[in-house]
């Protein structure tokens, strides 16, 4: 077994890891990857070796209809910058997003659901999701929250260094690094993390789709 599976192990003993949020997990058992302990907690939990977090008030997807459109409410967990990344990842719910199925992929039934206000100009020229929407500042992004590879194009929430960010994501092979680019009116360098740097990266969620106007019940 993995070491980091094994140091997961004994903290399960005392405590529920399935549910706990990888930056207080990877503090515990002293990994800087949050993506690494991402991994292999998930590892564990595909092995039997751990049970799957039980689905709770906070990642429910409620489905409902109103003025005869299709719409279900999200959870909002929070926000994310979409410029430099400088407000901590926060699972605590505001609120619920309500959100008309249109707007998502086919695939959204089977996601794991949540959205966050975006704070900044940084993205206010992207194209995002099926209708290709800008994000300004005070928007809404619906994310989810499923393992993901996130390859070049695509729009992701990180987090670096436990702060959220939202950017589209460039995989520089060549250079050994990723990018993370601004799509904006004002000129943002692009946040460079190097594969060897020691920056603690992960990239948490894919960003579905822009919300504006949103109906928060």
């Amino acid at each position: 077994m993995h070491a980091i599976q094994e140091k997961l192990i004994q903290l399960s003993k005392e405590n529920d890891i399935s549910s706990m949020k990888l930056a207080d997990l990877a503090r515990l058992v002293n990994i800087k990857s949050l993506q690494q302990v991402k991994h292999h907690r998930e590892q564990l939990i595909k092995k039997g070796l751990l049970s799957a977090p039980t689905q709770s008030k906070a990642t429910k997807v409620l489905k409902g209809i109103l003025n005869n459109a299709d719409l279900i409410s999200i959870p909002v967990l929070g926000a994310a910058n979409a410029g430099p990344a400088s407000i901590y990842a926060d699972g605590t719910v505001s609120g619920y997003l309500r959100v008309s199925t249109s707007k998502l992929p086919g695939t959204y039934k089977t996601g794991k659901l949540f959205a966050l206000k975006v704070i900044g100009d940084s993205m206010n020229s992207a194209s995002i999701g099926i209708d290709r929407q800008k994000a300004n500042n005070n928007d809404y992004v619906v994310a989810d929250a499923r393992t993901f590879v996130p390859k070049t194009g695509d729009y992701v929430l990180s987090l670096i260094e436990g702060l959220a960010n939202i950017k589209k994501f460039v995989d520089d092979k060549e250079n050994r690094q990723i990018a993370l680019v601004s799509e904006s009116t004002q000129d943002y360098p692009p946040i460079i993390i190097g594969e060897d740097d020691g920056t603690d990266y992960l990239a948490q969620a894919k960003v579905l789709c822009v919300v504006k106007s949103p109906s928060l019940v």
